[in-house]
């Protein structure tokens, strides 16, 4: 991704319908959040291997900005138990402590696309949360969510990956994961397609910012 500005980028930040908001946890994360990012942090390496000059941030979790007809702030996400449709003060107030980042399409048929995306998340609100990383729809994890829905919205499988390229899922600490999986009875994922929050955030469709306090409470 690019950041900081440029066409159709956040500068000034106000969030819009469709724009994607990531979120990295405080320092005192807990080895779950540790391990997400460290696995962002191997996504960030996959990227560069591919040719995109992605920069160092990770995230942890990635939401859907949705603006109602008045005008009201929420976000559309996937967090256990299930998706969900939260109210913008308490989204802010449990990443108050966390790093934020808002994230926006560069291209204007996927900003345009904002709204239908959101209505098919939206749609999902109260379908379980995809512990094990399950692909869509029966299940959804945070980033399958917004992937999932502007892949039906734009009638595409991922927009957020260049033409012809696909990406397997991740898994650092390896340990970790293993160790994961095994409290949930399965065998960790091998050779399965999927995404993250440090893919969405580094794809060469999104141009992401850092939202600063002031930032946030300009968006409730």
């Amino acid at each position: 991704a690019q950041a900081e500005g440029g066409g159709g980028g956040l500068a000034p930040p106000r969030l819009e319908t469709g724009d994607l908001v990531f979120v990295r946890p405080a320092a005192d994360a807990s080895e779950l959040d540790k391990a997400i990012l460290a696995t962002g942090a191997a996504t960030v390496l996959w990227w560069r291997s591919h040719g995109v000059n992605a920069s160092n941030e990770t995230a942890w979790h990635v939401a859907l900005a949705q603006r109602d007809a008045s005008g009201a702030l929420h976000f559309v996400e996937a967090t256990p138990p299930a998706v969900v449709v939260t109210p913008a003060a308490d989204f802010w107030r449990r990443a108050s402590h966390a790093t934020l980042y808002a994230g926006r399409f560069v291209g204007a048929r996927m900003r345009a696309l904002g709204a239908a995306a959101t209505q098919a998340a939206s749609a999902q609100a109260g379908t379980p949360y995809a512990s094990d990383f399950e692909p869509p729809p029966a299940k959804f994890y945070c980033s399958s969510l917004v992937e999932w829905a502007f892949g039906v919205a734009a009638g595409e499988k991922s927009v957020f990956l260049p033409p012809g390229l696909t990406f397997k899922l991740l898994f650092e600490p390896l340990g970790f994961w293993e160790r994961y999986y095994h409290g949930l009875n399965q065998s960790l994922p091998v050779n399965v397609s999927g995404s993250n929050p440090t893919l969405l955030l580094h794809s060469p469709a999104v141009r992401f910012t850092t939202l600063r306090p002031e930032d946030v409470v300009a968006n409730l």
